[in-house]
């Protein structure tokens, strides 16, 4: 095999792009993450300043009598973590407006027109994010593409060595061929990316579900705060799966995981 350099020359080209498509998953899965991490920080900071000022301002409100503004300040972290990302903003913004309308009177609980500015800011930094999630899907899409290209050119770089080995070698290594035939699998090449996604969503409302779990073949992932969960290096093959969250019926579905591909699905959950 040493002198065809042909065949070791497309064998080289194989391991390459093998290698390649390694580095392009490992790359692709930390920007598209990378992404959606930078919405879910800027949010959780957002909740966790809004709750901070609201402890303070709910002991202002018992100290007046006022029961209005006691309700609206009486808001643990979980009334955010707990509802669709839309509901927990604007309880957010009525949080940030009560402060804002009642701040010069909060001196007593050490609440300052600052607190209220501060506020706005992570209000600000989590409106800058907002838009990130399609961003995301947009790299994810072309980078999808990417993917597909790729994995043709593995898939058109095996043939060529399967060719080559089998014509030139089934009469004098019988032995090797069938070994090579026997291992040699498309299915064996990297599974990096292939996978499925799910977007979850509420049947009525149309709002985005976190916490729903997402369950294939032994392996589970969570929906986080835009409702999406996602579970990748699977084998490609077809599965029974199923979304399952608390107060909704569970959803069990069929799935052909693609290698190379990240199947996406939309999964609307029934109470």
């Amino acid at each position: 095999m040493g002198s065809f350099s042909r065949l070791a020359n497309e064998i080289e080209n194989f391991i390459t792009l093998n290698t390649e498509f390694s580095s392009y998953m490992q790359q692709h899965h930390a920007d598209i993450k990378g992404v959606t991490q930078a919405k879910n920080d800027a949010f959780m900071a957002m909740v966790t300043l809004t709750v901070n000022k609201a402890q303070r301002a709910y002991v202002w409100a018992l100290d007046t009598g006022n029961g209005r503004l006691a309700h609206i300040f009486d808001v643990p972290k979980s009334a955010f973590t707990s509802v669709a990302e839309d509901a927990a903003f604007a309880k957010i913004k009525n949080v940030r407006d009560a402060l804002n309308a009642n701040i010069a009177s909060m001196a007593s609980v050490q609440l300052t027109p600052a607190d209220v500015t501060a506020v706005n800011a992570a209000i600000t930094a989590y409106q800058h994010t907002i838009g990130t999630t399609g961003a995301a899907q947009a790299h994810k899409t072309g980078g999808t593409k990417g993917l597909e290209d790729l994995i043709h050119s593995i898939d058109k770089s095996l043939d060529i060595i399967d060719n080559l080995m089998v014509s030139s070698y089934s009469a004098t290594h019988a032995d090797m061929i069938k070994e090579y035939l026997l291992n040699r699998s498309v299915d064996k090449l990297p599974t990096h990316h292939s996978g499925i996604q799910v977007h979850v969503t509420d049947a009525t409302t149309g709002a985005d579900l976190e916490g729903a779990v997402l369950a294939v073949n032994g392996k589970t992932a969570t929906s986080n705060i835009d409702g999406i969960a996602e579970i990748i290096k699977i084998h490609p093959e077809g599965y029974n799966a199923s979304v399952s969250l608390t107060g909704y019926a569970t959803q069990s579905f069929k799935v052909t995981i693609v290698r190379g591909k990240v199947t996406e699905l939309e999964v609307k959950m029934t109470k």
